[in-house]
């Protein structure tokens, strides 16, 4: 069999469908694990299984951006990548911090 690469056997717009696709399966997934840990809404799954499926659809998602990228990140668009989560991740802990600070002077 001859290899293929994705990148070049499907058009860009397919790629985008596909990983659209598992980003709403990573996001249910989510939920559950959610639904499982809390305990307010049971469901029939293991904690076990609903980390797992995250993890898989995690995977999936990071799959169709390696794709979409070529079939490999080059060292620019994952430099950007992990610059762009280093300033989510500070925002993110900002907001968390101010929340506290907003509590505590109440």
């Amino acid at each position: 069999m001859p290899e293929i690469k994705i990148f070049d056997a499907l058009p860009e717009e397919e790629i985008l469908a596909q990983m659209a696709e598992e980003c709403v399966e990573a996001s249910k997934a989510a939920l559950k694990l959610r639904r499982v840990r809390s305990g307010v809404n049971p469901t029939p799954v293991s904690e076990k299984d609903a980390f797992e499926n995250l993890v898989e659809e995690l995977a999936d998602v990071y799959l169709c951006s390696i794709v979409f990228f070529g079939g490999e990140l080059d060292d620019a668009v994952g430099d950007r990548m992990v610059e762009i989560m280093e300033q989510k991740l500070a925002r993110w802990k900002y907001r968390l911090a101010s929340r506290e600070e907003a509590k505590n002077n109440v």
